[in-house]
C-alpha cells in the first residue's frame, strides 16, 4: 500500500480543526453553522468515521479533491469513500492533531472558502509518531443539509529536492496517487 493516502486526511483534519473565521454579528449563525461543519469533519476523520465523513460531501457529482502530483485527483464520492478508506489504514483513530499558524477563509452568503498551512501529528499502526508539513484548501457551499465541502485540494512537499520524480507519479486518471515519502517521525 502506497504511503500517500495520510495525506489527504491530515490536510482535511488541519483545515477543517483550525478556527479562520470569528463570528460577525450579522452572519453569526452562518458562521457558526460553518465552523460546526469544519468541526466535524475533524472529529469524524479522527475517529475514522466514513459514514460521518462522506456525509459532509456536496451531494454533486462533481465533488472532488485533489492532491499535490499527477494522477492526484478524486472526483465523485465513491472515489472520496475509497481513498478515506485507504487512508485509514495508515493512523491509529484518536492520533490526529495539527496546528494551522497560516490561516485564511471567507464566508460570503451560500459560499465559502478557506486555506491553511498546518503541521500534522498522528500515530502509525505500528505505533511511530509522524509529523509532517500540509497545506490546504477547500470550497464549500451551503445545502439544505448544511454546509458541504465541494472541492479540496492538499499538498505537502514530499522531500528537499521538491515533488517525485514523474516516472513515479501514477498515470492521468488513474485512481491511486503516485508513491511519496514518509511524513518524518516525531521527535
Amino acid at each position: 500500500m502506497k504511503n500517500y493516502r495520510f495525506l489527504l486526511a491530515a490536510t482535511l483534519g488541519c483545515a477543517l480543526a483550525s478556527p479562520v473565521w470569528a463570528a460577525e454579528s450579522p452572519k453569526e449563525k452562518a458562521g457558526e453553522e460553518f465552523r460546526a461543519t469544519l468541526r466535524q469533519h475533524h472529529e469524524a476523520l479522527n475517529k475514522q468515521d466514513l459514514k460521518a465523513l462522506l456525509a459532509l460531501y456536496a451531494d454533486t457529482p462533481t465533488v472532488a479533491i485533489m492532491g499535490t502530483g499527477p494522477g492526484e485527483f478524486w472526483k465523485g464520492k465513491a472515489a472520496i469513500e475509497d481513498t478515506y478508506k485507504h487512508y485509514f489504514e495508515t493512523f491509529k483513530p484518536g492520533s490526529l492533531s495539527n496546528e494551522c499558524p497560516e490561516t485564511t477563509g471567507a464566508q460570503e452568503g451560500d459560499n465559502a472558502w478557506l486555506m491553511a498551512s498546518c503541521v500534522m501529528k498522528d500515530t502509525t499502526l505500528d505505533g511511530q509518531p509522524r509529523e509532517f508539513g500540509l497545506n490546504i484548501s477547500a470550497v464549500l457551499k451551503k445545502e439544505s443539509a448544511g454546509w458541504r465541502f465541494q472541492a479540496m485540494h492538499f499538498s505537502n512537499l514530499v522531500s528537499e529536492n521538491g515533488p517525485p520524480d514523474e516516472d513515479a507519479a501514477a498515470a492521468p486518471g488513474d485512481a491511486a496517487m503516485p508513491a511519496t515519502a514518509a511524513p518524518k517521525k516525531a521527535e
